[in-house]
């Protein structure tokens, strides 16, 4: 499973910014996938990186029996395992929402 990322940057602070943020991501795990450059002449003078690193899959629930569990992430208080995987259902205990699972 992989995460993405994009870094913009302006044309005018371009070496400098960009080896400083590329570097600093780079020993996060982020690795470069593509480079845009947009036109300067419709105005919009900046460089966008395109990044991805891999993600480790959430461990399944002990048990993996299909139900509401502890959500891995953290961010709610449980999530939805429907006995192969996790779900994009959450809830932080009184209301249930949609949190899809590929985004970190």
């Amino acid at each position: 499973m992989w995460e993405f990322h994009t870094v913009t940057v302006s044309t005018n602070t371009l070496e400098e910014v960009l080896h400083m943020q590329l570097n600093a991501l780079g020993s996060l795990g982020w690795e470069t996938v593509g480079l845009s450059a947009a036109d300067p002449t419709i105005g919009t003078n900046r460089i966008i990186v395109l990044l991805k690193r891999r993600i480790a899959p959430w461990p399944s629930p002990a048990g993996s029996e299909g139900g509401w569990h502890p959500d891995p992430t953290g961010r709610f208080a449980t999530r939805y395992w429907d006995g192969l995987r996790w779900t994009e259902h959450v809830s932080d205990g009184t209301t249930q929402t949609t949190d899809f699972p590929n985004r970190r």
